[in-house]
């Protein structure tokens, strides 16, 4: 991965229930992302290391946290920062 390309990506993520009661997580931003869980708050949980696990396959390490609240906002994203930019960001006075 260049540096140019090490750049934090927003990941926005979609809530679904499903017919058998299950809550799922998608993403517009992120292919392939799909968690599925019995309750909002694990599916909240889970999303930040499937989010990482989907970078990893790629070859990328990122920390991912979700981007604060705004009002009006039925589910803020979440923010894929790559590591190796964060390693650079402490390396520097």
């Amino acid at each position: 991965m260049t540096g140019a390309s090490l750049k934090p990506k927003i990941v926005r993520v979609t809530f679904e229930q499903g017919k058998t009661g299950l809550l799922y997580a998608t993403s517009p931003d992120l292919k392939g992302l799909l968690v599925a869980k019995r309750t909002i708050e694990a599916l909240e949980d889970a999303i930040p290391s499937a989010v990482a696990d989907l970078y990893a396959a790629s070859g990328v390490k990122v920390i991912v946290t979700r981007a604060e609240e705004t009002q009006g906002e039925l589910s803020p994203p979440w923010i894929a920062f790559p590591a190796e930019l964060a390693r650079q960001a402490l390396a520097d006075p």
